[in-house]
């Protein structure tokens, strides 16, 4: 499992810089740097107000993380084995907004 850090403030799924769902997935299919990935997991604060209630709301601070980002260093068959990875895009208002700043071109 991977350790997963969050600065996406404004997802409905974010407690204290960790995810309260049990596993995200990094999409990025043609990503070239960090700025081409995004949290596909990501629900805005407004669209999700009861997200955490219907899954939880323990944070999480390590858990598998599905990855689209083939060009990824960390990629290995469509899941991320960073040992740990840091999702940005405080105060976005879409999930195209967010990125893997983990993301490491191979």
């Amino acid at each position: 499992m991977t350790k997963l850090e969050c600065h996406v403030n404004s997802c409905a799924n974010n407690s204290a810089n960790f995810c309260c769902l049990p596993n995200i997935r990094v999409s990025g299919a043609m990503a070239f740097n960090s700025e081409q990935t995004c949290c596909s997991s990501y629900v805005s604060q407004q669209d999700g107000a009861f997200s955490n209630s219907m899954v939880g709301s323990i944070p999480n601070e390590s858990m598998p993380v599905d990855c689209t980002a083939t060009n990824c260093s960390y990629n290995a068959g469509g899941s991320c084995a960073a040992s740990s990875i840091c999702i940005s895009g405080s105060g976005a208002s879409e999930k195209g907004e967010t990125s893997c700043l983990t993301f490491h071109r191979s």
